[in-house]
């Protein structure tokens, strides 16, 4: 599963990006709230889908039951 892999890696370094906007943002002046809840909102979004990705790679009949319901 090198495939999954490789998107669990890219959604890790997606999450990290996200937080560091959300930061740069919030050390700014300028900085308004609603985009740094969006970039701290994405960065959870890519923690749910690796998560669900771990459950997928270790048992397709749980993931079916938890996140297809």
């Amino acid at each position: 599963m090198r495939d999954l892999d490789l998107l669990s890696d890219y959604l890790l370094r997606l999450r990290q990006e996200r937080l560091q906007l959300a930061h740069a943002e919030a050390l700014t002046t300028k900085a308004d709230l609603s985009h740094i809840k969006v970039h701290a909102h994405e960065a959870e979004l890519c923690t749910r889908i690796r998560d669900a990705m771990k459950v997928l790679e270790r048992d397709a009949g749980q993931f079916i039951e938890e996140f297809l319901k």
